[in-house]
Parts: C-alpha cells; sequence; structure tokens
C-alpha cells in the first residue's frame, strides 16, 4: 500500500526526533568521573665523591622487604648518580655499592638475600708458593675498595592511595598521575688501611722480607659498620726499606695493605689480647738463609684517629687506619752478620730485587 504524500513530513520529525535523542544520549555517556591510580617513584641519588673519593664504573642496588627479606635486586647500570624505583606500599631496607657482585677479584658476597646477614668476604688467596718460614699457611687477599651507603624506605598507603576524580572529560588525559619521592645517600669506604713499620738492626744484612699478620677481619655486614668477627691471615710482601744514617747498622722497614679492619669488639685495644694479632717476619739474608722473627702485636696495634676524639662506629668504616710500629725499647729484630760468599738455598723465589738505598724515608701515617 502506498503511504500518502501528506505523510512524509511525519516521517521526516520522527527521524529527527530519534537521531537528536541518540545523540543526546551519546553524550551523557561520555565519562566525566575518571578514575585515577597514582603512582609514587623514588629516585635514589648517590655521592661517592663525598667519602668514597671515586665514581665507580657501576653500581649495584639492592631493597629488602618485611625488614629482612630480598625484594628487588635491580640490574647494574653505569648510571652511578641516581637510580629511580617504583614502589608499593611498605618499609624497604636499602643497599648501594660499587661494582656488581662478580666484578671484585678480591670479594665474595654471602646470604645477599637476607639483609641482616648480607656480608662482604676476603676471598682467599690461591697462588702462592709458600716458602718455608710461612708452610701450610692459608691466606686471605687483601680486600678491593668497596663502598656502601644503607638507608631505610618508607611507602605508605596513604601516598599511593587510588581514588576517583570529576574533570572535565576533554582534560582527563592531562590529570597528574605520578609523584616523586628523592633520597640522597653518601657512600662509606669500607676498607680500613694497615700500616706496618719495623725497626731492624743488622740492617746491611738483610737482602729481602716477607711477613704475615693473623686476627684481622675477613669482612664486614653489609647492613650495618660491624666488621666480622672471623678472621684470616694477611699477606705484608711489598715492602720500603730505609737505613737510618748515623744509628750504625740499623734501618726501618715499611709497608701498607688494604683490610677490613679488626674485628667486631676489638676496635677498642682494652678488649684485645697480645696475642690476638700475630706479625710474623721472613728475613732473607744476604746468604740466602731465611731468619723468622714473630711478634704478639694485639695491645702495640693502635687506630689513628683525629686527636682528642674518640672512635666510632662510622669513622671506624672511613678516615681510619690501623699502624703497628715495632721500635726501642721493644726488641725489634736483630739480624746476624752472614757472609754472601756462602749463600746457601732458600724457601724464596729465586729472583729477588736487591733493596734500593737512599736517604731516611719517614713513613705518613
Amino acid at each position: 500500500m502506498k503511504v500518502p504524500r501528506a505523510s512524509y513530513p511525519v516521517l521526516r520529525t520522527s527521524y529527527l526526533i530519534v537521531l537528536a535523542l541518540l545523540l543526546l544520549t551519546s553524550c551523557v555517556r561520555r565519562p566525566l568521573e575518571v578514575y585515577f591510580k597514582k603512582k609514587v617513584k623514588v629516585q635514589v641519588n648517590v655521592d661517592w665523591d663525598t667519602r668514597f673519593g671515586q665514581k665507580p664504573s657501576s653500581m649495584t642496588v639492592v631493597l629488602y622487604k618485611d625488614n629482612d627479606s630480598l625484594y628487588q635486586s635491580y640490574p647494574p647500570s653505569s648510571n652511578v648518580d641516581y637510580r629511580v624505583m617504583e614502589l608499593d606500599p611498605g618499609i624497604y631496607k636499602l643497599l648501594v655499592f660499587n661494582q656488581t657482585y662478580d666484578e671484585f677479584s678480591s670479594i665474595y658476597f654471602r646470604d645477599w638475600d637476607h639483609f641482616q646477614t648480607f656480608t662482604a668476604r676476603a676471598k682467599p688467596i690461591t697462588t702462592r708458593a709458600n716458602r718455608t718460614w710461612d708452610a701450610n699457611i692459608n691466606y686471605m687477599c687483601d680486600p678491593e675498595d668497596i663502598g656502601v651507603a644503607v638507608d631505610e624506605i618508607v611507602i605508605t598507603e596513604e601516598m599511593v592511595d587510588d581514588y576517583y576524580t570529576f574533570v572535565d572529560y576533554r582534560q582527563r588525559n592531562n590529570v597528574p598521575g605520578e609523584t616523586m619521592f628523592y633520597y640522597n645517600e653518601v657512600v662509606d669506604p669500607m676498607i680500613t688501611k694497615l700500616y706496618v713499620r719495623v725497626l731492624v738492626k743488622g740492617f746491611s744484612n738483610m737482602h729481602s722480607l716477607e711477613a704475615n699478620i693473623s686476627g684481622m677481619s675477613d669482612g664486614f655486614y653489609m647492613s650495618h659498620v660491624d666488621r666480622t668477627q672471623d678472621t684470616g691471615i694477611l699477606l705484608l710482601d711489598n715492602w720500603t726499606a730505609t737505613p737510618i744514617e748515623g744509628e750504625g747498622d740499623k734501618g726501618w722497614v715499611t709497608t701498607s695493605i688494604s683490610t677490613f679492619g679488626l674485628p667486631f669488639g676489638k676496635e677498642a685495644v682494652e678488649n684485645r689480647d697480645s696475642t690476638d694479632n700475630v706479625l710474623t717476619l721472613g728475613f732473607l739474608l744476604l746468604d740466602g738463609s731465611v731468619l723468622p722473627f714473630s711478634y704478639n702485636v694485639g695491645k702495640i696495634m693502635k687506630y689513628i684517629v683525629p686527636k682528642d676524639e674518640s672512635l666510632t662506629k662510622a669513622e671506624a668504616l672511613r678516615e681510619i687506619e690501623v699502624e703497628i710500629i715495632l721500635d726501642d725499647p721493644i726488641s725489634s729484630p736483630d739480624l746476624p752478620y752472614v757472609d754472601p760468599s756462602e749463600r746457601q738455598a732458600s724457601g724464596f723465589d729465586a729472583h729477588v730485587d736487591d733493596w734500593e738505598f737512599g736517604g731516611t724515608i719517614e713513613a705518613t701515617f
């Protein structure tokens, strides 16, 4: 049946009404309420220069949660100035140290998945052929420079709370969704220098010298300043010899070496026995014979601290050096006269450089 021509305007009007309703309905559907998930980021800024003294080639950043458990170990980065992290609510323990776990040739790490017991330890020396004077002794390495920063990061629920907000739909993509918090960390060096200075009588009869010292800590806890109470023996094989003019046949031999310092609880001399640290000197004489001397030095070792200042834990980790001086009236090594023409076999290597004698050199501590 044909629709009368007069009905066309009615249909056109109905169509327009429906179209208008659809347009109005679609406008109502545009979201005016925007879900906004707030993001909290933490930027850790690292200062290497103030105490550690140098920027490393890379750094490692580790976070622990629930006071002890490993949360995240971030991949090493050549950017050693800062690290940005996005964190959920919680309390985090932060560790920052130079290099990576496997970049140290003299240090290994133990129990790194637990904040409280994470330690850095000295590796054993495996390449030395021991001499007659130190047969059957196992040495630990003198450690490379290592520095650590420790801190706590607290992220509260309020800092990362999700919420809704009402905005003009045309501006909904411009709602800020990120907050940055900054932590500034200063890295402390974990290495303590040991200086040894020995007065030698019969100085001209000496060809060369090697030595060792026992009772030095074999590492430290990364999470706090305490050195381990486990100890090892360090080899002292790089000496400087200087005669003393006008003092007869006397001279000084000096050396220094990197260490982890004295064990926890032994920092103060009153807490040490003389036998806690034994210094053994193995002199190679001009005739090729080896003459050892041993000294109990636990009571004469001392930390070098600023005058009139007490030793603090922070100082025990940085800017502190330990010295041993064997001098009169201590019974210093007295080397007997030997005839170089009667050279005999020794436990030292065949090639030994002669001492270079010059003016008196004062050791600087």
